[in-house]
């Protein structure tokens, strides 16, 4: 749906401009998902931090032994110790590879937050 910058006037706030263009139903939905994929993601960056941590125990490096390791910029190092990283695919196998850990992720249906995603 486009508006014209006259139409756009009227809108205060992103909030407005979702009232116009969603039911409160969908907007509902798109709320329930954004948050269901934040806690997802939350979770998903702990679990690879936590692996990261382990590794750095076993080894008994520290995080400039680490960030040489994985090959990655201090930065990226940081926010994968701190569960920040939004980290690729393909950077996630290179750190499961410096690791040496083989990733095991399983996507299935559930309804434990009480979300379905709509077919069409």
């Amino acid at each position: 749906m486009k508006f014209t910058q006259e139409e756009l006037a009227k809108f205060q706030d992103l909030d407005d401009v979702e009232k116009e263009v969603f039911s409160p139903q969908e907007r509902e939905d798109i709320h329930r998902r954004a948050i269901l994929r934040a806690e997802i993601r939350r979770s998903l960056s702990e679990t690879i931090s936590r692996s990261v941590a382990t590794y750095m125990a076993r080894e008994k490096i520290g995080f400039n032994e680490l960030t040489r390791r994985l090959h990655m910029s201090s930065a990226t190092t940081a926010k994968i110790l701190r569960g920040d990283a939004n980290l690729t695919l393909d950077t996630l196998a290179a750190v499961a590879v410096v690791l040496g850990l083989t990733p095991n992720l399983t996507l299935g249906l559930s309804d434990s937050k009480g979300f379905s995603p709509k077919s069409d």
